[in-house]
């Protein structure tokens, strides 16, 4: 399927739809490739990996949970890694981190 179409299905932005399509691509769970049509015109279209088929199949064994949730946890999961290998070589974004991240936990603990 093409991006415009995926944004149809879901009725989203194409713009969150694009992003969220990179970021599966990233995480190797969605493939493109160009189809021409003519000589001056091609498609990208957006299929599933083998990796990103096998995530699917074992959120449904697991449990009723959403793949969105799944891929919202990993997508987290590798944010957070990220910003902690930048932390260990920045004091001043590790405080910066440090105040967010407790910040966000105050407002959650308040929000409840």
């Amino acid at each position: 399927m093409t991006e415009t179409k995926i944004a149809k299905e879901v009725s989203l932005n194409s713009s969150v739809v694009s992003q969220a399509i990179t970021n599966l691509m990233l995480l190797g769970f969605v493939e493109r490739f160009r189809r021409r049509k003519m000589h001056f015109s091609s498609r990208e279209y957006f299929i599933a990996s083998i990796e990103g088929l096998e995530a699917l199949e074992a959120i449904k064994r697991r449990s009723n949970s959403n793949f969105w949730a799944y891929v919202s946890s990993t997508l987290k999961d590798s944010s957070e890694r990220m910003l902690f290998d930048l932390s260990e070589k920045s004091p001043a974004f590790r405080l910066t981190l440090g105040a967010v991240r407790s910040t966000y936990r105050i407002a959650k603990f308040i929000l409840k």
